[in-house]
């Protein structure tokens, strides 16, 4: 990897002797906007507007055409990202940059994505498979064209293979992977080995009978509860490290060594405003799916026109269709649903591997042989196992305990690709919730709101069916409980269709109480961000686009609010009552000048590592000890000595320290380590001085081991729509910009605009676009393949 890179220095710096000469000659790979480019497979020519973001508008004569002009743009502007996921996705990354991913390989080949995408192209209804067709289309007519080539490609000395339409699905299913609950279940199990079931189960996750649910307890009517938090008693998991569980359980796909592979909580708001709160007496829509945020973005903004499917709003480059949007008609948006999507299950092998035992007896092991290619080096050829119950993950080294196969939910092959395309195409709400149906994974919390005044919420997504409920800690392969039963039929699923209160609220919350009669999950963000949203709520009674815009961008705190008063009996304690002073009157706002947000948040990190230091080195979960704080005692620790002696360490170094000198959000791109090239072309997007914390409204997360506050966790998207002005109030915005290309002056132009909440109309009517250019896309006469 390192020869590799030194030599793109190496030719870079032969071909430019100063470095404004070598940013020319980069620069000028970045495409035009303007202009005629012929595509082949088009059946008509197409017409993009290109508006000063450089968000495309395309109008296309048929639904075929417009997504052969999609592929045909995504790539333009983002084929190297595009390939960076496909080769994630499939397994391949070493293909691109040597040894030094053939783990990261290893481990993303046992998600399966490459098998799974092959048997969802297999059940896919005919016009979705045309739509990824004539995708793949536009996609390899940029390729063929071989123009424009990002410089990635030629810092890795490679060149993109033709794009096939599992590979959208592939991708689809890598994001399905990022946005995985697992119950925490095998740190748990691990926990319950080590400790006993009692002392574990203290450890496990609960939801605050007083915290907002979704659905509002007593909306559901229907069937008795099971009790969902507690559905089944704590199993043990085989005595493993905490690092080697979650190493073992979890991948990620955008860095490039295994930094990532210990999996995060995703989080998002999504909320509607029902016609009586709002000033135009038409329903407001809010979405801000909260991801990693990584340079170029997650999303691409278009407007996508064809007869039968006129929208606006954001694709996933590599993907085909608008994932999130809105038309003149109704909107919708996304947050996770936390459903409990992946279970594991410890497999009793013979000693040669070749068999394993089920309820029934034996059965064989199917072995899958894998190779991998390695970039300069020698391919890897190895073997690996599945069973009926999915793939084994692989073992480290001398890793004790019995192999662990994975049951997740997206490796049941489901049509994500038509279920969007009816969302799309809805005209009401009946058809759009008849298209949600067949949305099945990931599994989300869907918000809607049209132009008739409806709102609603729907539960999308496979919830599996648990014989004896989901307990902690793996099922064991050979017994009965545990094991699914299908999945929950869409009527069974949590639906609130026009509540009494005219608002809902969705930010990764329990979806419903314990008045509902199935399990969904036992483990939801906590509900701190749905708690002040509702606040906002209720606060505005007559809400604008403005408003609601300004609510995504709330930075106040309620946990850091709630345990202010505990860090200030700390701090008077530590002899500082000029600081206890402050925190008693700070109202929790996360603003950067502020210097209370870095004390409380230094002491409640160094609060935690000394409760589960002595308990479950490795293993901090936050929900038990909020809990315990809010009660005051913890059930292994005098906390209120620990509480002091946190303060009296993180004094010293942490008070009267502005938050924004210790948070700050870096949007990275993969290759911005290289040394000078990665500085030069300003790869990544930041450091940005960003507000907000982990549990406010705008969230700027910080992974609780990171130094000192560093935030890669945020908004990937803002969108607001007001069904009283469809065209001319909220929009959307992006963390970064549209283009790929490190040097186009639309890599970055978005950031600003994103950090102070301000939003980019995207008209449905095309005749309102701002355009400063405008690109024919030339039918070329030849068929499609």
């Amino acid at each position: 990897m390192k020869r590799l890179l030194w030599g793109a220095l190496g030719l870079i710096a032969l071909l430019g002797a100063t470095g404004g000469a070598t940013r020319l000659w980069l620069g000028a790979d970045v495409p035009p906007l303007g202009g005629r480019e012929p595509v082949a497979g088009l059946r008509d020519s197409v017409a993009v507007l290109w508006d000063s973001l450089a968000v495309p508008h395309i109008s296309a004569r048929d639904e075929e055409d417009l997504f052969t002009a999609i592929g045909y743009l995504h790539a333009r502007d983002r084929m190297w990202e595009m390939d960076l996921l496909r080769h994630a996705a499939l397994g391949r990354l070493s293909e691109l940059f040597g040894a030094r991913t053939v783990g990261a390989d290893r481990a993303l080949r046992t998600l399966e994505l490459g098998r799974i995408a092959a048997a969802q192209l297999g059940i896919t209804r005919p016009e979705g498979r045309r739509i990824l067709e004539a995708y793949a289309h536009g996609v390899n007519a940029w390729i063929a064209q071989g123009r424009y080539h990002a410089v990635e490609f030629r810092m890795i000395r490679h060149a993109a293979e033709p794009w096939r339409p599992e590979h959208s699905l592939a991708i689809g299913r890598l994001e399905a992977w990022d946005l995985r609950t697992t119950g925490d279940e095998l740190e748990l199990g691990s926990v319950a080995a080590q400790l006993g079931p009692d002392r574990a189960a203290q450890l496990a996750p609960t939801y605050p009978d007083t915290a907002p649910t979704i659905v509002p307890r007593g909306e559901w009517r229907t069937g008795r509860g099971v009790g969902v938090q507690h559905a089944a008693p704590l199993r043990s998991a085989p005595s493993l490290s905490f690092r080697t569980v979650s190493r073992r359980a979890h991948a990620s796909a955008w860095g490039l060594d295994e930094r990532g592979f210990d999996g995060r909580a995703p989080a998002s708001n999504a909320w509607v405003l029902g016609p009586s709160r709002t000033a135009s007496h038409k329903p407001i829509l809010a979405n801000d799916p909260h991801l990693t945020l990584r340079a170029p973005s997650i999303w691409y903004l278009v407007g996508a026109h064809a007869p039968g499917y006129e929208v606006v709003g954001a694709t996933i480059p590599g993907i085909p269709i608008v994932v999130l949007g809105h038309t003149a008609r109704l909107g919708w948006g996304f947050s996770n649903a936390m459903v409990d999507d992946v279970d594991y299950v410890a497999e009793e092998l013979s000693p040669d591997s070749t068999r394993y035992r089920t309820p029934g007896g034996w059965a064989r092991t199917e072995v899958v042989a894998e190779t991998v290619l390695v970039h300069g080096g020698t391919p890897l050829v190895y073997r690996r196992l599945r069973t009926a119950d999915g793939p084994v993950i692989e073992r480290a080294g001398r890793e004790p305990g019995p192999p662990l196969a994975m049951r997740w939910v997206a490796h049941d092959p489901t049509d994500e690709i038509g279920a969007l395309r009816a969302m799309g195409r809805a005209t009401d709400l009946p058809s759009f919730e008849a298209a949600v149906a067949g949305f099945r994974s990931p599994e989300q919390n869907v918000v809607y709101a049209d132009a008739a005044g409806n709102i609603a919420y729907f539960l999308a997504g496979h919830v599996p069916v648990r014989r004896g409920g989901a307990g902690f800690g793996p099922a064991s392969g050979w017994a009965t409980a545990g094991r699914w039963d299908g999945y929950l039929a869409a009527a069974e699923l949590p639906r609130m269709v026009n509540p009494a209160q005219a608002y809902i609220v969705t930010a990764n919350n329990r979806v419903i109480g314990d008045e509902y009669p199935f399990y969904i999950s036992r483990e939801w963000e906590l509900p701190y961000r749905a708690q002040r949203i509702q606040e906002l709520v209720r606060r505005d009674s007559a809400a604008t686009a403005g408003s609601v815009a300004r609510a995504q961008l709330d930075i106040v705190d309620v946990f850091c609010r709630a345990i202010a008063p505990l860090a200030a009996r700390a701090a008077a304690a530590a002899g500082r009552p000029d600081v206890a002073a402050g925190l008693r009157a700070w109202d929790g706002a996360m603003s950067p000048e502020r210097t209370e947000p870095t004390l409380v948040w230094s002491w409640y990190r160094e609060l935690q590592r000394l409760v589960y230091d002595s308990v479950s080195p490795g293993y901090r979960p936050a929900e038990p000890l909020h809990r315990w704080l809010a009660r005051g005692w913890g059930p292994w620790n005098d906390l209120a000595a620990l509480e002091r002696q946190a303060m009296a360490t993180v004094l010293p170094r942490a008070a009267g320290r502005p938050w924004g000198s210790v948070h700050a959000t870096v949007q990275e791109h993969p290759l911005s380590a290289v040394p000078l090239l990665g500085r030069l072309l300003r790869f990544n997007v930041g450091p940005l001085v960003t507000p907000g914390g982990n549990y406010t409204v705008n969230v700027a997360s910080t992974d609780e081991f990171a130094a000192p506050f560093a935030s890669s966790w945020g908004p990937s998207l803002r969108h607001v729509v007001d069904f009283g002005d469809v065209d001319g109030a909220g929009g959307f915005i992006l963390p970064t910009g549209q283009s790929g290309y490190p040097l186009s002056p639309h890599y970055r132009d978005q950031t600003t605009r994103w950090l102070k909440g301000q939003l980019w109309i995207l008209p449905l009517d095309v005749q309102r676009v701002r355009s400063v250019s405008r690109l024919v896309l030339v039918a070329d006469g030849r068929e499609r393949p």
